[in-house]
């Protein structure tokens, strides 16, 4: 069955999710010019070396916010080893929804105990450049600045996706 679903995404074109290749793509850069958590915005380029987790979300999304405490416990296991975990935070609504607004973001950031930098990116040009069509999305990164693995959807600190994201990490911070 798998091999099935594996033919059928590669004959539509589409990149099987978990399943990119060991050299995959090269990560597009980002220029958000709001950040929160960040004394300077982080750059990809200045990152290399490093395994960079970005997170596609919004904080209106039922799913998006039950996937910020796996997020935030990845973020504290692996910092010290070489992780930086980007949070991107891309609308889903019109500006009049409040999504727009860094003073709603940051409230969220508080609320979720997220530490970790977070770009606004309203105008979902980031969400645009990586190719991103759900909420919430997680984008690995390895230290080449190649995209390795996507993850689309909720995952929990106790459930087998995550344990999946977390030998990723793991496995790119060997590397």
């Amino acid at each position: 069955m798998h091999r099935l679903i594996l033919l059928a995404a590669l004959l539509g074109g589409l990149a099987p999710v978990g399943l990119l290749a060991q050299g995959g793509r090269t990560a597009p850069t980002w220029d958000n010019a709001s950040w929160l958590n960040a004394d300077a915005p982080p750059r990809l380029d200045r990152l290399r070396g490093r395994v960079v987790l970005v997170n596609f979300w919004v904080y209106s999304c039922y799913n998006c916010t039950n996937t910020v405490p796996a997020l935030v416990e990845l973020d504290r296991r692996y910092r010290a080893a070489g992780l930086v975990t980007i949070g991107m935070h891309t609308p889903e609504f019109p500006p009049y929804s409040g999504e727009h607004d860094a003073a709603n973001v940051a409230r969220a950031l508080k609320r979720y105990g997220i530490s970790y930098p977070v770009a606004q990116d309203n105008d979902h040009r980031t969400w645009d450049r990586y190719d991103i069509r759900f909420w919430p999305t997680v984008v690995l990164i390895d230290k080449h600045g190649r995209i390795r693995h996507e993850e689309i959807g909720e995952f929990h600190p106790d459930d087998a996706r995550f344990a999946d994201v977390d030998r990723r990490i793991r496995a790119l911070l060997d590397e």
